[in-house]
């Protein structure tokens, strides 16, 4: 039995300790960018001693790669609170933008944009991302798939992801800023007059609102700009 205590008090000093290490991160990573951050000033924000850190991360990287997998868990949850109760598709696809302002231009949404970018120059941290990223890229298209079983296509996803996480650096940049926070209304009124207009109709499929008039008029052949 004190074995097993003694066990259990241990893993749950280690849990402590990634705990702190993880909220000081995100912290530096925020305030400070990737560059700034480093293993030293992180310990040193926890208050956890540098051998300590290194024996649960011995590098950098190791680090900012814990720190990936531990937002994006915590993202998923938090989707999930943000658009519960939410059962039609248009809705949830109107909600989405909103969504993921909230869950990608908090600080940590950031740091790991942060961490993105910096393994664009840091091969190792690049090498070990890698597979991370592979997973969550897998588990976010099938969360999307479960949250929009009929929704928007995936390039429309990337879009609204792709335009929330630019706003959020902007954010960052332009604390406040008008245009930066009602963009994202803007991006829902945008969404719902693709619905209404039918622009993210299925592809070979009328709009609703279209079929009837479109089995009505001849056919004539379509301009197309090229």
């Amino acid at each position: 039995m004190t074995e097993k205590r003694q066990r259990r008090t241990q893993a749950e000093r280690s849990a402590t300790t990634r705990s702190a290490l993880l909220e000081a991160a995100v912290e530096s990573l925020y305030a400070r960018g990737y560059g700034a951050t480093t293993t030293i000033n992180v310990a040193e924000a926890a208050g956890v001693s540098r051998g300590a850190m290194l024996h649960q991360f011995p590098s950098k990287a190791d680090l900012m790669v814990f720190v990936v997998e531990e937002v994006f868990a915590e993202e998923v949850e938090l989707y999930h609170e943000l658009l519960a109760g939410i059962d039609d598709p248009r809705e949830r696809l109107l909600a989405y933008p909103e969504a993921a302002w909230k869950v990608l231009s908090r600080p940590a949404g950031v740091a790991v944009q942060e961490i993105m970018q910096g393994s664009r120059s840091d091969p190792e941290l690049a090498q070990k991302l890698a597979p991370i990223i592979a997973r969550i890229d897998a588990t976010a298209h099938s969360e999307l798939s479960r949250e929009f079983p009929r929704g928007p296509s995936s390039a429309l996803r990337q879009l609204i992801v792709g335009t929330v996480r630019g706003l959020s650096v902007m954010n960052i940049l332009k604390p406040g800023d008008e245009g930066v926070l009602g963009a994202i209304p803007l991006l829902k009124r945008l969404l719902r007059a693709g619905i209404e207009t039918g622009v993210f109709a299925d592809k070979g499929r009328a709009p609703p609102s279209q079929k009837s008039s479109a089995a009505a008029k001849p056919k004539t052949k379509p301009t197309v700009a090229r």
